[in-house]
């Protein structure tokens, strides 16, 4: 990276640390803010999450409407009903408590209710559209995943034809309260996790990485390596949740200039014939990407193996370094108790059967062969699935 000149950004500003939901109200007001859409799942309401965040808005005066219908994957028929329920109780501004999906369906809404529009298929033709509405969107994460509050992505589901697709749209202010994600399920820690671990390995192996994402990658990577088994083991620990908050948004941040590639793809790969949760789908692949990439960037291969304390001699091959790297992910999917895709009740050939969406379906991130410096073939696609299907029972 010596000789090359570099762009490097934040796309919004975040405040971070426990209880800072408490500032929401004020941060409204300060942006006009009248009435907003409130999006959130069930699961946070039950939790009591968003109690502080209420009493800030009620003494900021500052009028809401609920929408806590979300599911996975933001599907567009639900952005398209959430949307009109926006227009009708004339919100001027969306606020998602909740996880990536939450926080997507948000970016949707957002989109629409400035627009007074019902229908987010017509934003998605396949290549990722940039809009940014002109209303305001805060994300309050109550998982550390995805890092949506901080990057232009967001993940939706159209509906008509059963793709993931994806939208470049950025929140106007991200509110990172470690608090709100005490109450996240084990099983979710895990998924989120992982997805944290990965958006951490293809930043740091990116074509497009820089000093700016390598800095923040590397350091969101140890903290995950340190503290994601602690916090599925004992979600109460604040200390830990509130280290893997930080690597959720900077391996975020990281992404942002780089892009996720190889990985996320053979993910897409995997979600659409086996239909299982994304962060694990991350767990299964990111070994097998690793040993994929060793002998292409084998500097940030190694760089990859300190940040997750991984003992070497010096004397190990591009490969082996890899390989220990993938023991070590490996163990700790064993602590957080991670099935196999056979675990799922998927079979080889499921596993195999989307390879055609790594070769030539429409992807959210489309430049995967310039990872790994040549085409990848069916018959390549058909191996990397297989392989990853095979390395973890």
């Amino acid at each position: 990276m010596a000789n090359s000149i570099y762009r490097y950004s934040q796309l919004n500003p975040i405040i971070f640390g426990p209880g800072s939901i408490a500032c929401v109200g004020e941060e409204l007001t300060k942006l006009g803010c009248k009435k907003l859409m409130l999006v959130c799942g069930p699961n946070v309401t039950k939790s009591g999450a968003l109690v502080k965040c209420e009493e800030s808005l009620k003494a900021a005066g500052i009028g809401y409407a609920y929408w806590n219908e979300v599911a996975p994957d933001a599907p567009s028929t639900l952005i398209n009903k959430a949307a009109k329920y926006a227009i009708e109780q004339e919100c001027d501004s969306v606020l998602a408590v909740g996880g990536g999906s939450c926080m997507d369906l948000a970016k949707g809404i957002a989109i629409l209710l400035d627009k007074k529009e019902t229908e987010i298929e017509k934003y998605m033709p396949g290549p990722p559209m940039t809009i940014q509405p002109n209303i305001p969107i805060i994300l309050a994460p109550t998982t550390s995943g995805s890092g949506s509050e901080g990057t232009q992505v967001s993940v939706i589901t159209h509906d008509a034809l059963g793709q993931k697709r994806a939208i470049f749209t950025h929140a106007t202010l991200g509110i990172i309260d470690p608090v709100l994600t005490l109450t996240c399920p084990p099983s979710v820690t895990a998924q989120a996790g992982f997805d944290v671990l990965a958006h951490c390995v293809e930043s740091i192996t990116s074509r497009d990485r820089n000093p700016h994402s390598e800095v923040l990658a590397l350091s969101a990577l140890r903290r995950v390596r340190d503290n994601l088994v602690e916090c599925y083991k004992n979600g109460t620990n604040l200390e830990a949740r509130t280290e893997m908050a930080l690597a959720s948004n900077w391996a975020g941040l990281a992404f942002v200039d780089t892009d996720v590639h190889l990985g996320h793809i053979t993910c897409d790969a995997l979600s659409a014939t086996c239909h299982t949760p994304h962060g694990i789908e991350c767990a299964w692949t990111t070994p097998v990407l690793l040993k994929l990439m060793a002998d292409y960037v084998p500097e940030e291969i190694k760089k990859i193996a300190e940040a997750m304390r991984v003992e070497l001699t010096g004397t190990e091959t591009n490969l082996e370094v890899a390989e220990k790297i993938g023991d070590v992910i490996h163990a700790m999917m064993r602590e957080c108790e991670v099935k196999s895709l056979a675990g799922y009740g998927k079979t080889r050939e499921d596993a195999v059967a989307g390879a055609n969406v790594i070769v030539e379906g429409p992807h959210l991130w489309s430049k995967c062969p310039v990872y790994v410096d040549k085409p990848l073939t069916m018959e390549d696609a058909e191996k990397l699935l297989g392989d990853i299907y095979d390395s973890y029972q």
